[in-house]
């Protein structure tokens, strides 16, 4: 019953009324930016994280929580009313719900999005709330060398995991983790990496360099997508979620929250993987799976709730160990270190009111939020045809004034275009943003457990091999490393025996 009980005093201190006041703020903004083709929830953090920065505390990050969570309830709108997803994972959703919109039902697939969304935010909630404080405090446990096992664990999968290419994703890594670098030594203090620049001594912030590579890029690729597409027509009254949809979808709404929230925890898995296996497993549990594609409230109702389970599962990690598992939740790690606290297991311990208004106001969010995209919606739908000449110089004009607000540097500035044109070659070339990132956050940190485990055990190597937790998540690593190589040698296998066939 504690967590419930520490639960319900977050919920209470997150009806504050500057709290609630960004939380809704980071919601509306949320569904916008998840309605606008092409954006998503890591371009809508990044963009409002250096505006959020200067609300300071819990309210910060009850923004930037809204703005994510926020965006996945927007990402299903153009998705069903245009088919074309608003971020990547709302692609499952076009599958069934375009064709309901096509058959004259976008108000009911509309519906059905908004309270499956619902319904995976509460019971993503439940599980965050449920199993933080456990596995916050077996983290208590962890030592410098645990903590580098567990990182070296966690790149491996964004790497392997978080891209089509693992050769593209560990190069990514590498040059993140370089990145990382850049700045003064912590142990010596001399400069490595800053070509002489004392602009560079304090490293890389890591606020400029998202912004840059995840909200410009975003909005310079966005300019392609292409929305001159009808609308579908739909009433007010038939966005109302039905009781009779509801009890039809419950299994799926079920299945879909759970698989979200697990998959969430993952590194480097992400939203998008959940909303693709929730939605194959749906289809298969079915006993009319031929109907899947056609146009059902089933097809709709799984990955929506997967959607938003997943955005919570990701904030595990990221609370209780400090290592954030997707590009969104390294985004809001900036967002908790520049108002002063390091995520983490001592998070729990030296600032848990803290944690519990966060928590708390996520909970409100999301409960908000069913209102919100049920009022919003006609406005989110018209909002897509502004055009672009108007808007993105907007949007592009707060990136810019958050990010000089930092420490009034034009400095920033610049670099945050750099980062800008740098995030658009990568996505030219397939290159995955995600590893560079999380090794640039992950970097300095790596770099920090390994010479405090070195300077411990005064150079001795087989201390990484010595403790029973880190031989796990090192052994774990190799075999995550491996996957690439097996696949490798299956597919040339397959091949072979398919032309010896022949």
């Amino acid at each position: 019953m504690e967590p419930l009980a520490l639960l319900w005093d977050g919920i209470l201190a997150a009806t504050d009324p500057a709290i609630f006041a960004c939380t809704i703020l980071g919601a509306v903004i949320g569904l916008l930016i998840g309605a606008l083709p092409g954006l998503g929830p890591t371009a809508g953090v990044a963009i409002m994280l250096p505006v959020a920065a200067g609300f300071g505390g819990v309210a910060a990050i009850a923004c930037l929580g809204g703005v994510y969570y926020g965006s996945m309830f927007g990402g299903a709108i153009t998705s069903i009313l245009l088919g074309i997803p608003g971020d990547a994972p709302s692609v499952m959703t076009v599958i069934d719900g375009y064709p309901m919109a096509q058959k004259g039902e976008a108000g009911r697939a509309l519906g059905t999005s908004v309270f499956a969304s619902f319904v995976g935010g509460f019971l993503g909630i439940a599980g965050l709330v449920a199993l933080s404080v456990p596995v916050s405090r077996y983290a208590l446990a962890f030592g410098p060398t645990e903590m580098t096992a567990m990182m070296c664990f966690a790149l491996s999968l964004l790497s392997v995991l978080g891209g089509r290419n693992a050769f593209k994703g560990f190069t990514a890594l590498a040059l993140g983790l370089w990145l990382g670098m850049v700045g003064l030594d912590p142990i010596s203090g001399l400069p490595r990496y800053t070509g002489g620049s004392m602009n560079l001594f304090d490293g890389l912030d890591f606020s400029i360099i998202a912004v840059g590579l995840f909200g410009l890029t975003a909005i310079f690729t966005s300019l392609e997508v292409n929305v001159d597409k009808p609308v579908a027509k739909y009433t007010f009254a038939s966005l109302l979620p039905r009781v009779s949809d509801a009890v039809q979808t419950r299994w799926q709404l079920l299945q879909g929250s759970v698989v979200g929230f697990f998959v969430g925890v993952l590194p480097g898995v992400g939203a998008s993987a959940a909303t693709m296996i929730s939605y194959a497993l749906a289809k298969r549990l079915s006993p009319t799976p031929e109907k899947y594609g056609t146009g059902i409230v089933e097809g709709v109702a799984a990955p929506e709730a997967a959607n938003n389970s997943a955005s919570y599962g990701s904030m595990i990690p990221l609370f209780t160990l400090g290592i954030p598992g997707s590009a969104t939740t390294a985004v809001m790690m900036g967002g908790l270190i520049m108002v002063g606290l390091q995520p983490g297991p001592l998070l729990f311990t030296e600032n848990p009111e803290f944690v519990w208004s966060v928590f708390g106001s996520f909970a409100i969010g999301n409960l908000a939020l069913v209102f919100l995209t049920l009022l919003l919606t006609p406005l989110l739908a018209a909002a897509l045809f502004v055009p672009t000449a108007y808007l993105y110089p907007i949007v592009i004009a707060v990136i810019v004034y958050g990010v000089f607000a930092i420490d009034a540097s034009t400095f920033n500035v610049t670099l945050t275009i750099l980062a800008g044109g740098a995030g658009i070659i990568l996505a030219r070339l397939d290159y995955p943003a995600v590893p560079l990132i999380l090794g640039l956050v992950l970097g300095p940190l790596l770099e920090r457990n390994i010479r405090r485990t070195l300077i411990q055990s005064q150079g001795d190597l087989l201390v990484f091999v010595e403790r029973p937790i880190a031989l796990g998540l090192f052994i774990a690593t190799v075999f995550v490393l491996l996957i690439p190589l097996f696949l490798k040698l299956t597919g040339r296998k397959k091949i072979a025996a398919d032309e010896a066939e022949v």
